[in-house]
């Protein structure tokens, strides 16, 4: 004998099941439409979705219909107007992707001439060339090549070498920028940190000058060995000067400047 609970089903299980379907609906955020990149607009679009458990081609439909601005919605207005009877969904997704994706031949010569590094990190860079390339076919040599015109050349000459992956690549030479930029950044902030005093730096130039007359005319007592060390010495303070010298030009001297350069004596 059948159990008359099971022939009918309670009497709210309809609602119930009305009500989940329009809060999963009313839960999807869809971002503002991606005029560059609309294949990648309708894959976060499917996947939210596929999060909310939307199956219903019109619910997808007018949500795709409600996110798009007046700039976009201008290209499938007939479809908004009469929608087809079957695949409303996938009519506007293609029609918006024909209008609005790159052709093969834009994408190309967008990867070879106008994808540059600009303020990316590298690995951004490669993933940004990658997602151009799709369905081109552009096997791995070709894009390392096209990827290493753009890195600075003081990196591409070690990353050039490299035998590992793309992606390796891209790691080594986010490294390596990162790096340069760390270092740039410390020798740029010295002078603010430990402001030079040009009284005591000018003072040790003309000290260490005068130590090099003193061992010019110093008198020696071996010959062979006058020769040698006198030389070596004096090399290493003039270098040492020469330093001190560059530092004094670089760098932005207060108000009260020094203007008069210290002469070193020919060796």
């Amino acid at each position: 004998m059948n159990n008359p609970a099971d022939a009918n089903p309670p009497a709210g299980g309809g609602n119930q099941q009305a009500g989940a379907e329009l809060a999963a609906a009313v839960s999807v955020k869809l971002p503002d439409f991606w005029k560059n990149d609309p294949n990648m607009w309708f894959a976060q679009a499917e996947a939210q979705f596929h999060l909310a458990r939307i199956t219903q081609d019109e619910t997808k439909f007018w949500h795709i219909v409600a996110r798009i601005d007046q700039s976009v919605i201008c290209h499938i207005s007939d479809l908004v107007n009469s929608p087809p009877m079957i695949n409303k969904y996938q009519a506007v997704k293609d029609r918006l992707i024909a209008r609005f994706a790159l052709s093969p031949q834009a994408r190309i010569e967008q990867l070879l001439g106008s994808s540059d590094l600009g303020d990316l990190r590298p690995s951004h860079l490669l993933a940004r060339m990658q997602e151009i390339a799709t369905g081109l076919n552009v096997n791995d040599s070709i894009m390392k090549t096209l990827f290493l015109q753009r890195i600075p050349s003081h990196a591409r000459v070690i990353l050039s070498i490299s035998d590992g992956s793309l992606t390796k690549l891209a790691e080594m030479a986010d490294r390596m920028l990162d790096s340069s930029t760390s270092n740039v950044a410390s020798c740029g902030s010295a002078p603010d940190s430990s402001p030079l005093d040009y009284s005591t730096l000018k003072g040790e130039i003309e000290a260490l000058t005068a130590e090099i007359r003193r061992m010019k005319t110093r008198p020696t007592r071996s010959r062979s060995r006058s020769s040698s060390r006198p030389f070596k010495e004096s090399k290493r303070f003039a270098g040492t000067i020469a330093n001190m010298v560059v530092v004094l030009s670089t760098a932005e001297p207060p108000a009260a400047s020094i203007t008069k350069k210290t002469r070193l004596s020919p060796s």
